[in-house]
């Protein structure tokens, strides 16, 4: 094979991570976890272990720490939900307790990681053999859980236990998420990413890219922001599996994912009864809002709005936070429906629920320190957002070439926070020719007035100050940020900058085919175990 690492991990530095790793974006942890230990519980873990291996047929293994009673309990309730296609996986040792991850990675966020799955792998196009190859590094099948995980509420905690019980069978079932079908629903697409020494016959790098301008991928947990399962197609699996479990309205915003995981993951068990089948999503969101209102089951309203919260509806959060101006009315009827209205207002990120919020606070039916003391409101607040999240740079940062036109594609998670506190969003963008002068080769910017999704496509040339062409053969470093600002109140913001390094070749071909056929080769050690 000819692979040339010179590089790589400069233009590529994600790419062999731990590819069940799910980093907290957002919110926090709680300040103590759900359980207290006072005294020796061995005898009742070695109990509770044998019971969980009887069922489920995994070994619950200590490492750096050993399994409490209580975790071992809340892992049976969350493995009791779970379909028995992903109970006894060949070739899934155990489940093991560990402090934190282990991580060579100095950008890690070690202590904001609450599990793992591994062996990590890697994505590289065969030249030999003119294909599309996924390589698995020579480990063992684990899923690991650290301290993180339980500081979670129960809730969460089980979530993320779904979650990376759908990597390892992704993994034992030949990876369905790089399958054909899988790719072609999600509309992930193939890019290539070549190393800056490389050479024509080379062997490359590729990545797995969403598409802009699909406005919804896999639904997310309220701890996550929503761009988190546009990372990959094993994120944007795994949260899928997490949604058929617990999320009501998954089968109507992802019809196509649910089918295939009706048929594919879970045997055709379904876990919520839906209406007719003929309503659309905003028809069943909306006579599910006024049967709660009918019975003023305000708990109810704000458990849809959690719902809605797991992607990017625009439209119909505005109507939403209108039937709420609607509900609330103009004077308060019950300090009770106020208070769960009013901080349910806070998982839409529709600028006019933060102006529905502010009614409030004027009208003395609600205080700042109410919306602060709620870990949601906190997270939507103004100094959560000015002080940290504005500062987030963007992610998933790629170049290609397309149709003629140079383009980077990024991820930026804050745009929709952005947006929901009335920030309009720039783009500003340096190229500087490696070895040359220290002043950029290029520079431009691109602005955000309507919020988005948080996929984001720049026409480097169509937004560029001045004409330029790229120069073929140099190594060129594209450097990225973004300028929040407030049209009212004119404050600007501006985050820490993205920055990838890449070289264009006369001979280069950033898109890949559709489908891509992707090929999983496994550690000769390992490969007779799935099979």
């Amino acid at each position: 094979m000819k692979i040339s690492l010179k590089f790589w991990w400069a233009i590529f530095p994600l790419l062999f991570a731990g590819w069940g790793t799910s980093v907290v974006q957002g919110e926090t942890s709680s300040d103590r976890p759900f359980y207290e230990y006072k005294g020796n519980y061995d005898e009742e873990a070695t109990t509770l272990k044998k019971k969980f291996f009887k069922k489920f047929g995994y070994k619950l293994v200590d490492l750096e720490r050993g399994w409490a009673p209580e975790e071992i309990k809340v892992l049976h309730e969350a493995f009791d939900q779970l379909p028995e296609s992903l109970y006894h996986l060949r070739g899934l040792k155990g489940l093991y307790r560990l402090e934190r991850i282990v991580s060579n990675s100095a950008n890690e966020i070690s202590g904001n990681v609450p599990a793992a799955t591994l062996p990590s792998f890697s994505t590289i196009y065969e030249k030999s053999s003119q294909s599309y190859k996924v390589f698995i590094e020579d480990q063992d099948l684990r899923v690991e859980f650290y301290n993180a995980l339980f500081y979670e509420d129960r809730a969460d905690l089980i979530n993320i236990v779904h979650h990376e019980m759908a990597h390892a069978f992704d993994f034992v079932n030949k990876f369905p998420s790089f399958s054909d079908e899988w790719l072609s629903l999600t509309k992930f697409r193939v890019l290539h990413i070549f190393a800056m020494d490389g050479v024509q016959d080379s062997d490359f790098l590729y990545a797995l890219v969403n598409d802009p301008k699909v406005s919804n991928y896999a639904p997310v947990s309220i701890r996550h922001l929503p761009t988190y399962s546009r990372q990959n197609p094993q994120e944007d699996f795994a949260n899928s599996v997490a949604a058929y479990i617990h999320y009501p309205y998954f089968r109507y915003t992802h019809p196509r994912r649910y089918q295939f995981l009706k048929e594919h993951v879970f045997g055709g068990r379904e876990y919520f009864s839906g209406g007719s089948g003929s309503e659309t999503f905003e028809e069943w969101i909306f006579a599910n809002l006024e049967n709660a209102r009918h019975d003023a089951a305000w708990n109810e309203i704000r458990a849809i709005l959690v719902e809605v919260s797991r992607g990017y509806y625009p439209e119909l959060e505005g109507k939403i936070v209108q039937w709420l101006r609607e509900t609330l009315g103009v004077v308060s009827v019950s300090s009770d429906k106020d208070r769960v209205l009013a901080l349910a207002a806070c998982f839409l990120s529709h600028p006019d629920s933060l102006n529905l919020r502010r009614d409030l606070i004027r009208a003395h039916r609600m205080t700042v320190q109410d919306f602060l003391k709620d870990p949601r409101c906190l997270r939507m607040a103004r100094d959560a957002f000015e002080k940290d999240l504005s500062t987030w740079a963007p992610a998933n940062l790629y170049f290609l070439r397309e149709n003629g036109n140079d383009i980077v594609r990024f991820v930026d998670p804050i745009l929709v926070t952005a947006h929901a506190r009335g920030f309009d969003t720039d783009y500003f963008w340096r190229i500087y020719v490696e070895g040359g002068e220290g002043n950029p080769f290029a520079e431009g910017r691109k602005a955000v007035e309507e919020g988005g999704n948080g996929s984001v496509q720049v026409d480097l040339q169509g937004t560029a100050f001045k004409p330029f062409t790229l120069p073929e053969g140099s190594v060129l470093r594209l450097e990225l940020g973004a300028r929040r600002m407030h049209p009212r109140t004119f404050k600007t913001l501006e985050s820490q900058m993205a920055t990838i390094r890449f070289v264009v070749q006369p001979w280069s071909h950033y898109r890949g085919p559709h489908p891509p056929r992707i090929q999983v080769v496994r550690p000769l050690r390992s490969s007779a175990e799935f099979h």
